[in-house]
């Protein structure tokens, strides 16, 4: 079973990555994330843990993208580099 944690411990590696990288942002597509940490289908119950780690990690600078065309439940454009943030909590 994932968590929200699995997943903003993801999303934080793929921000350190992108920063080393020189990247000024990033954009993640929910069902893509949960894909990738859970190898489980993306309408799995679980599905509601990945959307809450995106949203947890949203700072103002950073944007939802609303696009009619794709199935995705959410996507965000995150802006680079992060703010330092605690570690999550374990559940």
């Amino acid at each position: 079973m994932v968590s929200t944690d699995h997943f903003r411990q993801e999303l934080r590696s793929r921000f350190e990555l992108a920063n080393a990288q020189g990247q000024q942002d990033l954009t993640i597509e929910c069902g893509e994330l949960y894909r990738s940490v859970s190898k489980l289908p993306v309408f799995d119950p679980w599905m509601i843990f990945c959307c809450n780690a995106m949203r947890a990690e949203m700072a103002t600078t950073d944007r939802l993208i609303f696009d009619d065309s794709k199935a995705s439940l959410l996507t965000v454009h995150y802006a680079l580099p992060r703010r330092q943030r605690p570690p999550p909590k374990s559940n």
